[in-house]
């Protein structure tokens, strides 16, 4: 999960390119005709009797891509499970990994021209997906094929609804965060009493003092994390998935507290609040000097010692994050950590659905359930098979990684995938897990989370298009320097805001109003 936060950054660039797909086709390829009018209907199922269907599968990894054996062996050992122990041969599984950073480019491109996956993973990008036709709405399978995981899910389903159709299966994931500051024990034991931090306000005067203990030393890497984490503290929650900046701050279109009237999001006390701060602990030295010039994740710069501390949010508590910092840090640090704030429930935009190209879209149903609700099939999808990325102990209880390998030497591992697909409250139980989350408090802290009021609204881009694609190019330009503290918000941020108002960020906020008020009324 702490991979996620990088990822939803990067893909502030990626939904203005994809903006762009319904009208930007490849030479050589017709795009479909946009359905988010609500009269799709499901491809028929041209299998007959006897023939077995290909469900193609292409998992996003934010790990390096296994090879082409070790993947094979795992999509062998699933769909033996399929036909051996769920009695299932009417379909295979089809399995192919992509890194995430091919996701921007390489699935539009294949949705469009109809040669892409059956089973559609998506990241912030199902309202353009659905804009452009690339998907088939579920609802005749879910009290069918889907049923189990949409007894399973619950309200969480609102998260997949376009139109008042369910076009994407949200994952079931800790997305409501325990925002924590993790921190080197050594350094900070006996300089700060850690239980005086809280809030960001708290942490600011640590960060003041140890910064006078130790002036050399950084004890944040960046501030990228200072949006998302005002947003929850002062109830900014984002709607719509264009030119946003991280979880719940996924749009630059945002409702605050409960009141359901659209805001610009980049003109909240929240964003510039954060902005002002990343420029002030810039200039007094308390983060990576080189900001977004660095180009190494936050677990990485911190692993590595070159940062005495990070902002972080895990599904975990204070104790599990800092184990697991000890166990994967290089240079034999032991690390403490505390809660700065916790998350509110957001319009989850991650999940999976099913392409319009996808010829037997019962059985890609199936297997979407069976990522819900089936260990065997997930575990393998995420840690791989059995003797070949991992081993279990004598009575099964316990597994680990075979003699000489690790998470970053086994043949297959998507360890970080358990964020973008499916229950990812299954999980092998690993003697040394390192992935930072915890089921049961996650589950926790979901149902305690606030829920903003358009919770589960995802809006429609048809009408606005050319704005959101505009809009994106200018965020792109403008927030990383922002919120990492390279530039004086004095000066860059007027320039930034009246970018937005020039590329029609005021005309999508109007569209998106008007869509509300009648999701609203339809409630």
């Amino acid at each position: 999960m702490k991979k996620l936060l990088a990822l939803f950054l990067a893909l502030t660039m990626v939904l203005g390119l994809a903006a762009c797909s319904g009208s930007d086709t490849p030479a050589g390829t017709t795009a479909p005709a946009a359905s988010s009018t609500g009269k799709d209907t499901p491809p028929a199922d041209p299998t007959t009797s006897g023939e077995v269907s290909h469900i193609k599968l292409e998992l996003i990894t934010l790990m390096t891509v296994p090879s082409a054996e070790a993947t094979k062996n795992v999509e062998n050992d699933i769909n033996k499970y399929l036909k051996e122990t769920l009695g299932i041969s009417n379909y295979v599984l089809d399995l192919t990994i992509i890194s995430v950073a091919d996701f921007a480019t390489t699935i539009p491109m294949e949705l469009a021209g109809g040669s892409g996956p059956d089973l559609v993973m998506m990241l912030g990008t199902m309202g353009n997906y659905v804009d452009n036709g690339y998907l088939i709405p579920l609802n005749d399978y879910l009290d069918n094929e889907l049923k189990p995981t949409v007894d399973k899910i619950g309200n969480i389903l609102e998260n997949g609804k376009i139109g008042g159709n369910v076009y994407m299966i949200p994952r079931y994931f800790g997305t409501v965060l325990d925002w924590k500051f993790i921190y080197n024990k050594a350094l900070v034991d006996g300089k700060y009493d850690m239980s005086k931090v809280h809030d960001m306000a708290s942490l600011e005067d640590c960060l003041a003092a140890l910064k006078t203990a130790y002036p050399d030393e950084h004890f944040l890497v960046y501030a990228d994390q200072f949006p998302t984490i005002y947003s929850y503290d002062m109830n900014v929650s984002g709607v719509g998935a264009v030119g946003g900046v991280g979880s719940s701050v996924s749009s630059a279109v945002a409702t605050v507290g409960d009141d359901p009237t659209l805001v610009n999001f980049y003109e909240t006390d929240a964003f510039k609040t954060a902005v002002r701060k990343a420029y002030e602990f810039r200039q007094k030295g308390y983060l990576d000097p080189e900001g977004s010039a660095n180009t190494q994740t936050h677990d990485a710069v911190v692993m590595s010692g070159s940062s005495k501390g990070v902002i972080m949010g895990h599904s975990a508590d204070c104790e599990g994050v800092a184990t697991m910092f000890d166990k994967m840090n290089t240079y034999g640090a032991e690390f403490g950590a505390v809660s700065i704030g916790i998350g509110d429930l957001y319009t989850d935009t991650v999940g999976i659905g099913i392409s319009f190209s996808c010829k037997d879209p019962k059985s890609a149903a199936n297997f979407i359930n069976l990522l819900y609700t089936d260990e065997f099939v997930w575990d393998t999808l995420i840690y791989g098979s059995e003797g070949q990325d991992y081993v279990w102990n004598e009575d099964h209880t316990v597994c680990r990684y075979p003699d000489g390998l690790d998470a970053n030497s086994v043949p297959y591992n998507c360890v970080y995938s358990c964020g973008i697909i499916g229950n990812g409250f299954q999980s092998l139980p690993f003697e040394n897990s390192t992935t930072g989350s915890n089921s049961e408090y996650g589950m926790q802290l979901m149902q305690e989370a606030w829920a903003p009021p358009l919770y589960g609204f995802t809006p429609s881009n048809t009408n606005v298009m050319n704005e959101v694609a505009a809009v994106s190019n200018v965020v792109s330009q403008y927030v990383k320097p922002l919120i990492y503290g390279d530039v004086n918000p004095d000066d860059y941020y007027p320039q930034f805001i009246e970018a937005l108002k020039t590329a029609g960020i005021d005309t999508i906020i109007a569209d998106y109003q008007t869509q509300v008020n009648d999701w609203l009324a339809a409630k």
